[in-house]
C-alpha cells in the first residue's frame, strides 16, 4: 500500500505542482503587467498632483504681483495717518484677496507696530483656527513678490508675501496664507485610488493619509534626487506605490523665534489594492481548476493502480521481514513483465543475502575474538602504556596505567596528557612526542623523577599504520614517516631498579675506598704518632711563647689528622659489629646531657627529643650508637647558621625494627647533591674544616648490622635522616 500511496500522491503532487507553477507564471506575468500599468498611472497622477500644487503657488504669485502694482492700494497707504490701520484700508485688502482661495491675510504696518489678521472664509470667527503661533513668524526677506512654504505651530501654509510701498517711505507688508491641509491635498487629486501627503522633511506631514511610515523611511534615508519612486510602502495596512517629488524649500518658524530651512516633498500615493485583488482572483481561479483536475486524476489513479500496488505491497512486506533478520524468503508472484523480473531479482537477492549474512557473522566472530585477545594482551602488560594522538590526547590506556592513577577509562581516554594527575609530562616530553609522531626520531627514552621520590623511564615509539610501512623499513624514502599521527608511550616504574643500582654503586664505591683508606691510615698512623710525640716534647721544653703557640697549632692539626685517620680505620673496618644491644633512648638522653654546654654556646639553636617509651633495644653497640647519633647532631648543628631547631625522635617501626629520626631546620641539601651524601670526604661544609666522613661512617655502621639509612632534604627547608635498626625480640627498654 505504501507504493500505491506514493504513486497516488505523486500524481496529486504533479498536478498541484503544475497548478502552482501555472499560478506563479500567470500571476507573475499579470503582476508585472499590473505593476507597469500601476507605475504609469501613478507617474501620471503624481505629475497631475505636482502641477496642481504648483498651480496654487502660481495663483498666489499672480495675485501678489497684481497687488504690488496696485496704485489704488499705494495711494491708500500714503493717505494713512496715525499708527493704526484704517478700516477702509483693511476692507480694501480683504476685498482684493477674497477670491484667492486662501484662508487668511495678514497685514503688518511698515511705519508702526500695527498688525491685522483677517479671515477670507465664511467659517464663523469662533471656529476659525489661529493661523500662526505669532504674527512675528511672518517676515519679508525679498523686495519682490514671492511665494514661500511656511511651517508654523505644526501647521503648513502656502504664503504669498508682498511689500507695497506708498509715498513718504511708507510701506505695507501683506501675507496671503493658504493652509496646506487634508482639504487642500484632496483637491490636488481626483483619483479615488490616489492619496496625497505634503511633507517637510521628516519634521511634518499632512494630507489625505497619515504618512507615518513615509516619515520613518525618510528619517532613515537621504534623498539625493528630486524625483523618487518607492515601489511598495504600507500605510494603515494598505500597500501603495509612492512617487516623491521635491518642491523647493520650506521655512520652519521655531517657537523660540529661530528659523530653519527644510525640503518640501509632494508625495503621491497610488493604491495597489485593485491590482493585487486581480492577481489574487486569477490565482484562485487557477487553483480551483487545478483541484478539479487533481480530484479527477485521483479517481482514475485509484482504479488503475491496484494491479501494481498489490505485488509491490507483497514485496514490501517481504523486504521488512528480511530487514528484521529472518532467513531467506522466496516469493511466488508474476512470471512476466517488469513485476515478474522484480520478483525474480528479489528471490535471488534474498538467497545471496542469507549466504552473505552467514559469512559476515563468521568474520565478525573472528574479529571480536582477535580484538578481545589483543585487549587482554594490552591490559596484561605490567608497564603503563598510553596511545597518544598528534594533539596529545590519550586514545587508549592499559589497565596498569589506570590502576596507577586509580581512575576509570573515562577519566583518561580522550583527555590531554597534561590533564592527568601525574607530574611526568613536561615540555621536553611534548617535544619528544612531536618528534616521534613526525618521524624525526625513531624512538625516545627519558627518565623522570616525581616529587614523591618515584622514578619512571618513559619510552616513546611511533604507531605505524599499514599504509605507512614499506618493505625496506622505516628508513625508506618511500615510507611517508612525516604522516605518522600516533605515538605509543610506555611508562615503566624503575624506582627499585634505580635504588638497587645506586646501592650497588655505593657499595662498590665504599669497598674501594675502604681498601684504600685502610692502607693509607696504617701508613700514616705510625709517622703521625712520632710527629705528635715530638711536638708535645717540644712544647714542654720550649720557653719562647711565640714558638709554643706555633707548636700548639701543629699539635691541634696533628690531632685532627689523627682523628681523620681513626675515622678512616673505623670506616674501612670489615669486621661485623659485635652482637651487643643498646637502649636507644638512654644513649640519646646521655648524649644530650653531655652536649648541653656546647649546644648552648650556639645561641638560637633548640634541640628537642620525642622518645617513645617501652622501645625495644637496638642490636648495635652503645659506642657505635653514640657515634651515629653524635655525627647526625653535629651535621645538624653545622647546617643551622644562626637559629633553628633539631628534633630527635624514636619509635617502633611497623616491621618490628627501631626507628631513629634526626631532623633539623637548617639550610638543607640541594637536590642534585643528595645522591652523594654518603660518599667519603664529600662535604657541603668544607669551609668549616669538615672531613666529609660523618654520614659515610654512619652509613657504614648501620649497613654492618643490616640497617637502612634514608636522607630527605629540601634546599632552604632542612634535612631529615631516618635510620631503621634491628631490634631484639621481647626486650623492652
Amino acid at each position: 500500500m505504501k507504493v500505491f500511496h506514493r504513486t497516488y500522491f505523486s500524481f496529486l503532487g504533479v498536478i498541484v505542482l503544475q497548478a502552482v507553477l501555472l499560478t506563479v507564471l500567470i500571476s507573475g506575468s499579470v503582476g508585472r503587467s499590473q505593476d507597469q500599468e500601476s507605475y504609469k498611472e501613478a507617474k501620471a497622477e503624481a505629475s497631475n498632483v505636482y502641477d496642481n500644487f504648483n498651480s496654487w503657488k502660481r495663483s498666489l504669485w499672480g495675485l501678489i504681483v497684481d497687488i504690488s502694482k496696485s496704485k489704488e492700494l499705494a495711494g491708500m497707504i500714503a493717505a494713512q495717518r496715525g499708527a493704526s490701520l484704517s478700516d477702509q484700508l483693511l476692507s480694501y485688502i480683504r476685498r482684493i484677496t477674497a477670491q484667492s482661495g486662501a484662508e487668511f491675510v495678514a497685514v503688518k504696518s511698515g511705519w508702526s507696530q500695527a498688525t491685522s489678521v483677517m479671515s477670507l472664509t465664511d467659517v464663523p470667527e469662533q471656529d476659525q483656527i489661529p493661523p500662526l503661533s505669532s504674527i512675528s513668524d511672518l517676515t519679508i526677506t525679498k523686495e519682490h513678490p514671492y511665494v514661500e512654504v511656511l511651517a508654523s505651530k505644526r501647521d503648513l501654509y502656502l504664503c504669498g508675501n508682498v511689500r507695497v510701498h506708498g509715498s513718504e517711505g511708507k510701506f505695507l507688508d501683506l501675507f496671503i496664507l493658504k493652509k496646506v491641509d487634508e482639504a487642500l491635498c484632496r483637491q490636488l487629486t481626483g483619483n479615488l485610488n490616489s492619496k496625497v501627503v505634503i511633507s517637510v522633511d521628516d519634521y511634518f506631514a499632512t494630507g489625505t493619509i497619515g504618512g507615518t511610515e513615509f516619515r520613518k523611511w525618510l528619517g532613515k534615508t537621504s534623498l539625493t534626487t528630486s524625483y523618487y519612486v518607492l515601489d511598495n510602502i504600507q500605510e494603515d495596512g494598505i500597500p501603495y506605490l509612492m512617487v516623491i517629488q521635491q518642491s523647493g524649500p520650506a521655512r520652519i518658524a521655531g517657537a523660540d523665534r529661530t528659523e530653519s530651512e527644510a525640503t518640501l516633498y509632494v508625495c503621491s500615493y497610488f493604491s495597489l489594492i485593485d491590482a493585487r485583488n486581480k492577481i489574487a482572483f486569477i490565482n484562485r481561479s487557477i487553483l480551483a481548476a487545478s483541484l478539479v483536475i487533481a480530484l479527477f486524476t485521483a479517481l482514475v489513479s485509484a482504479l488503475l493502480s491496484k494491479a501494481v500496488t498489490d505485488p509491490i505491497s507483497k514485496l514490501s512486506k517481504a523486504m521488512s521481514q528480511l530487514k528484521s533478520g529472518k532467513k531467506a524468503i522466496l516469493l511466488d508472484g508474476p512470471r512476466r513483465g517488469e513485476i515478474g523480473e522484480l520478483f525474480q531479482g528479489f528471490n535471488e537477492m534474498s538467497a545471496q543475502l542469507d549466504a552473505d549474512k552467514a559469512s559476515l557473522s563468521a568474520h565478525l566472530r573472528e574479529i571480536v575474538r582477535i580484538k578481545d585477545y589483543d585487549d587482554k594482551i594490552f591490559d596484561s602488560i605490567q608497564e603503563r602504556i598510553l596511545v597518544i594522538d598528534s594533539v596529545f590526547k590519550v586514545e587508549k590506556a592499559n589497565k596498569a596505567f589506570l590502576d596507577y592513577l586509580g581512575v576509570g577509562v573515562d577519566a583518561v581516554v580522550g583527555k590531554n596528557i597534561d590533564e592527568l594527575s601525574i607530574n611526568l609530562f613536561d615540555a621536553p616530553i611534548h617535544e619528544s612526542i612531536r618528534a616521534v609522531i613526525s618521524g624525526a626520531l625513531p624512538s625516545v627514552s627519558q627518565t623522570r623523577r616525581t616529587p614523591a621520590g618515584e622514578t619512571f623511564e618513559i619510552k616513546l615509539y611511533p604507531l605505524l599504520q599499514d599504509s605507512l610501512v614499506s618493505p625496506s623499513g622505516l628508513n625508506s624514502t618511500a615510507n611517508a614517516t612525516q604522516n605518522l599521527m600516533h605515538c605509543i608511550m610506555i611508562v615503566e616504574d624503575v624506582t627499585r631498579r634505580i635504588a638497587y643500582e645506586d646501592k650497588m654503586r655505593q657499595a662498590e664505591k665504599l669497598a674501594s675506598i675502604s681498601i684504600l683508606s685502610a692502607g693509607v691510615a696504617h701508613e700514616i698512623n705510625n709517622p703521625l704518632g712520632s710527629i705528635l710525640a715530638n711536638v708535645q716534647n717540644l712544647i714542654r721544653t720550649e720557653r719562647d711563647q711565640a714558638t709554643i703557640d706555633d707548636l700548639l697549632i701543629i699539635e691541634k692539626e696533628t690531632k685532627r689528622i689523627a682523628r681523620i685517620v681513626r675515622n678512616l680505620l673505623e670506616f674501612s673496618s670489615a669486621n661485623k659489629v659485635e652482637s651487643s644491644v643498646s637502649d636507644l633512648n638512654e644513649v640519646i638522653t646521655d648524649l644530650l646531657q653531655l652536649l648541653g654546654y656546647s649546644i648552648s654556646k650556639k645561641s638560637g639553636v633548640e634541640i628537642s627529643a620525642d622518645l617513645e617509651p617501652n622501645l625495644p633495644q637496638a642490636l648495635i653497640g652503645e659506642d657505635e650508637c653514640k657515634q651515629i647519633i653524635l655525627n647526625l647532631i653535629m651535621n645538624s648543628l653545622e647546617a643551622i647558621d644562626t637559629a633553628g631547631k633539631i628534633t630527635i625522635e624514636t619509635k617502633k617501626a611497623s616491621d618490628g625494627r627501631v626507628e631513629l629520626v634526626v631532623s633539623d631546620t637548617g639550610k638543607g641539601i640541594p637536590m642534585e647533591l643528595l645522591p652523594r651524601v654518603f660518599d667519603p670526604f664529600f662535604s657541603t661544609k668544607a669551609e668549616h674544616g669538615n672531613s666529609g666522613l660523618g654520614l659515610s661512617v654512619v652509613y657504614g655502621l648501620v649497613s654492618k648490622i643490616q640497617g637502612t639509612v634514608n636522607v630527605k632534604s629540601s634546599e632552604g627547608q632542612g634535612t631529615e635522616v631516618r635510620i631503621l635498626l634491628p631490634a631484639t625480640e621481647g626486650s623492652v627498654s
